[in-house]
């Protein structure tokens, strides 16, 4: 059993943890996480990555055998690890989270759920084909013809927080988008629509369109983002976008639901992916594998030297 100082050194090393997740948590449900969770970062992920860490350092603390009184560093001996291996601890778990997402949207991808666009029934469903002529929207940052599309923009050290002895200026995704108009897609066997509001976007043909310090965009640009450039124009700043186009192949995984012209697939579960749906799948496998073997060495590494740390083992 260790001393109520060890348990005030686990407590130091909990709350920057804490309040660094409770600062992701909210900024999910803001424009600037969007891509978060693009990535496949969760609300639930999140608490559960910092539960999981903070219970387990708490239960470690209260049956290892240390003694932090025999260090004349106590911070440096405890404390300060304790902090490092937690966020380690964390970054495993939010790693496991976004293995989780990309897993189930791997699966609802999954080839052997495709089904021609014409023969879809309502509910869960998963099909190729291409995308319809009409109609087209306008892309905000390129103004390129899109069915489609999602946009993110890049300011470097937006916070002002850069130094060069400390810690080097950096990019920062600020704001980002997903939405489009709702379009067709039809592999041959009759249409199907789908309704890109809310829905999660995986696009091709990126595009960058680049400002310096201090430059301002040309008057007839349609300035996806008037707070950035109100906010952030003294700084440079990179936009990014990708899009969708008439004939290309997406893959497509929702909830179909019965419309006024038909079946419509909708919702904030839906998922469109530019290629097939053997394509599609493979990419997510890929991304969940990476994901999923990082934040196990993750955990795996944390947990051992926590447990080292406070005498468990």
């Amino acid at each position: 059993m260790v001393d109520a100082f060890t348990a005030y050194l686990v407590v130091f090393g909990a709350l920057p943890v804490a309040l660094m997740a409770a600062y992701v948590y909210y900024e999910l449900d803001t424009a600037a996480g969007q891509s978060l969770r693009r990535r496949g970062v969760t609300q639930r992920g999140i608490t559960v990555a910092t539960a999981v860490p903070l219970g387990t350092v708490l239960l470690f603390g209260a049956v290892g055998d240390v003694n932090v009184f025999a260090s004349d560093q106590v911070l440096w001996a405890v404390g300060y690890p304790t902090v490092g291996l937690l966020l380690v601890f964390a970054a495993g778990m939010v790693g496991l989270n976004i293995c989780h997402t990309l897993g189930r949207r791997w699966r609802r991808l999954h080839p052997d759920n495709d089904v021609p666009t014409g023969s879809l029934d309502p509910g869960e469903v998963a099909c190729t084909g291409e995308v319809g002529a009409e109609p087209v929207g306008t892309a905000p940052v390129t103004e390129r013809e899109a069915v489609c599309w999602s946009w993110s923009v890049e300011v470097l050290d937006p916070h002002s927080v850069g130094n060069v002895y400390l810690q080097p200026e950096k990019w920062a995704t600020v704001e980002d988008d997903e939405s489009g108009v709702s379009f067709v897609v039809d592999d041959g066997s009759g249409p199907v629509r789908v309704d890109p509001a809310g829905a999660s976007l995986d696009l091709a043909a990126t595009r960058t369109r680049s400002f310096d310090a201090g430059a301002t965009p040309p008057e007839d640009w349609p300035d996806p983002a008037p707070t950035v450039e109100r906010t952030h124009g003294d700084k440079p700043r990179t936009y990014e976008e990708s899009i969708a186009v008439p004939g290309d192949t997406v893959a497509v995984a929702g909830h179909a639901v019965e419309g006024n012209d038909g079946l419509v697939v909708s919702g904030p579960d839906t998922h469109v992916a530019i290629g097939s749906l053997a394509t599609a799948a493979r990419r997510y496998r890929t991304r969940a594998a990476v994901y999923g073997l990082a934040g196990v060495v993750g955990v795996a590494v944390a947990v051992d030297w926590l447990a080292a740390l406070y005498g468990v083992f």
